[in-house]
């Protein structure tokens, strides 16, 4: 067998090791529930709750447990659509830069970009049904806040915006309806998908890491 050949097969070992790791991790942390149908008997229910209100490391942690079996599908999407998205990059350009962390930030920027995107079509269109009567809705994004302060925040905002249009005797009255951006996504089965697509990066960044150094070497 030539070495070729036989590096090859290890990376793939590795990659299907790797696999099945890094979702029993994303598993656990959605609560390792064993019914994947209606997420009941989850063992490790709040387990991690001390870990939740921690800067940065509890924002990278989910709300709810993986209470459907979309929860269970999505960290597996994300690792093959990263995975083959970055091996496919490399090949057709000919570079490896595609496993580089500066193109994981360009991946986690248009995943999180296009969340926004989902999240304003539905809350806009929940906004424009509600705009009637003398009321004009429209959203009000938070970034890192939690819902209650993201809901503390624009209140004050809105009844502002009330006493303004008493004040000017306006038959229409400017409100804000709010969205925790962070929370929301902490709640939905898309934040496994992000974090199923970052362990798909990971054993090619690993493999991108020792042809760097190799190529040092010589």
């Amino acid at each position: 067998m030539s070495t070729e050949k036989s590096n090859s097969m290890q990376f793939w070992l590795v990659v299907a090791i790797w696999f099945v790791v890094s979702f029993l991790i994303l598993w656990f942390i959605g609560g390792a529930c064993t019914n994947p149908i209606d997420g009941s008997s989850c063992l490790a229910s709040g387990a991690l709750d001390s870990l939740r209100t921690m800067p940065i490391v509890g924002l990278l942690l989910p709300f709810n447990p993986w209470n459907s079996l979309m929860y269970f599908l999505a960290p597996i999407t994300g690792f093959i659509f990263a995975f083959i998205l970055i091996r496919w990059w490399n090949q057709y350009f000919e570079t490896t830069e595609a496993a580089s962390p500066i193109f994981l930030i360009l991946i986690l920027i248009a995943l999180l970009a296009g969340y926004y995107v989902n999240l304003s079509f539905y809350m806009g269109e929940a906004a424009s049904l509600n705009s009637r009567n003398g009321v004009k809705y429209s959203l009000y994004f938070c970034i890192t806040e939690s819902d209650s302060d993201c809901y503390t925040s624009v209140q004050k905002v809105n009844n502002e915006y009330i006493a303004q249009a008493q004040a000017a005797n306006a038959t229409t009255i400017q409100q804000l309806i709010p969205i925790a951006f962070w929370a929301e996504l902490r709640k939905s089965m898309f934040l496994s998908f992000v974090l199923g697509a970052i362990a798909g990066w990971v054993p090619l960044f690993g493999l991108w890491l020792m042809k760097a150094f190799k190529e040092s070497q010589e």
